[in-house]
């Protein structure tokens, strides 16, 4: 298991890309059709020539990986001269096979048209080749892909949000399971192949400009790629997806380290209070603690909390029995006691910050002002 490819705070990465056209596709061929792509005879492909191009794209990938680009992106188009790329995670698989350092970017699959538990168990297997490379996007697809797929576009929206959601599913949650959904039922769901990023591949959501596809991807915190739109158009959406991320925020993860910083509060007042009565003077002590990226401060917190319970106090206790100072002991027990529970609600955050479940968080706790002991209400 790998964690989850980091997405760069200081740097910009430069990743390599190629629609794979077909180029022996010229204006006089086109100029005949109302539509170059559905309306566009498929008689015009060549398979040995496509065969040439194939491995002359697949020779640029090596080479992008040789130079030191960060990645590679890869996507996926339907009844297109100019991509002939219809099935991405081929591509990717290629692509895993060629290079050994380079992300992988699939943007990305068009999961409204195709069966969300196969979607997941393909990229999880492409994760798995990979060593842990991929990044997953996930697109609603033009009206092509919904047309060609035999399906309502008036459904496009649900199918892909409910589809991302069982994909979700499969990566994070134990098997089998059932799903009901509105578009998709399976009474048994339990994928194999789990992804080697943990909790799963960072998904990213590439669109052509819909406000509402950038409020959704804010909502969940995936990255928004917006396509072929004009400047002052690009920034206003940049705009939206703030103010939305904004008014969103981690508030039960907030409220969660408030909570426990009164709890800690009332064990430095105790442990304090038992010092001053042994004539012990007290500094004065400003922790100093590095902040970072909120999954980041969760995973500080547990590895803090974890020590507390399992090394630092039960020594603290078995130190004040020997000594025969039994209010140290009983502070020193107070504070062991409550430790465990914040070790174990910062975990249950961690899980629920990266499966995208923070709903699920308390949405108030009650501290007790003798012992510290915090209780979470739903």
């Amino acid at each position: 298991m790998v964690d989850q490819l980091a997405r760069p705070k200081d740097k910009v990465e430069v990743f390599w890309f190629s629609e794979q056209p077909y180029g022996h596709v010229g204006d006089e061929d086109l100029e005949k059709y109302d539509s170059g792509r559905l309306f566009f005879p498929n008689t015009h492909f060549d398979p040995e020539k496509a065969h040439v191009l194939y491995n002359q794209y697949h020779e640029q990938y090596v080479l992008a990986d040789e130079v030191g680009f960060d990645g590679i992106m890869t996507n996926e188009h339907h009844a297109s001269y100019w991509c002939m790329k219809p099935a991405v995670n081929l591509d990717a698989a290629v692509i895993a096979k060629l290079t050994s350092k380079v992300k992988i970017a699939i943007l990305g699959n068009v999961i409204a048209v195709n069966d969300p538990i196969r979607m997941a168990e393909e990229i999880a297997m492409l994760d798995c080749f990979s060593g842990g490379r991929i990044i997953s996007g996930f697109v609603r697809g033009t009206a092509v892909e919904t047309l060609q797929a035999g399906l309502d576009p008036t459904e496009n929206r649900s199918r892909f949000e409910e589809a991302h959601d069982l994909i979700i599913k499969c990566w994070t949650e134990p098997g089998p399971f059932r799903f009901e959904g509105k578009h998709y039922q399976y009474r048994v769901v339990n994928p194999w192949v789990k992804p080697m990023q943990q909790p799963h591949p960072d998904i990213w959501f590439p669109g052509t400009g819909s406000p509402e596809s950038v409020v959704w991807a804010a909502k969940h915190r995936h990255p928004y790629m917006n396509l072929g739109a004009l400047v002052d158009t690009t920034e206003w959406l940049k705009q939206v997806y703030i103010d939305t991320a904004e008014e969103e925020g981690y508030h039960g993860i907030a409220l969660l380290f408030k909570a426990v910083s009164m709890a800690e509060t009332d064990h430095a007042g105790n442990h304090q209070t038992i010092m001053e009565m042994e004539g012990v003077k007290v500094p004065e002590v400003k922790p100093d603690y590095p902040l970072k990226g909120t999954k980041e401060n969760l995973k500080n917190a547990i590895g803090r909390e974890s020590y507390e319970a399992k090394s630092m106090y039960p020594g603290f206790i078995k130190d004040a029995n020997a000594e025969g100072n039994y209010m140290a002991q009983m502070s020193f027990t107070y504070a062991y006691n409550v430790e465990k529970k914040h070790r174990d609600y910062y975990k249950a955050a961690l899980a629920d910050l990266e499966t995208d479940h923070l709903n699920s968080l308390a949405k108030v706790y009650y501290i007790c002002p003798v012992c510290g002991n915090t209780y979470a209400d739903k």
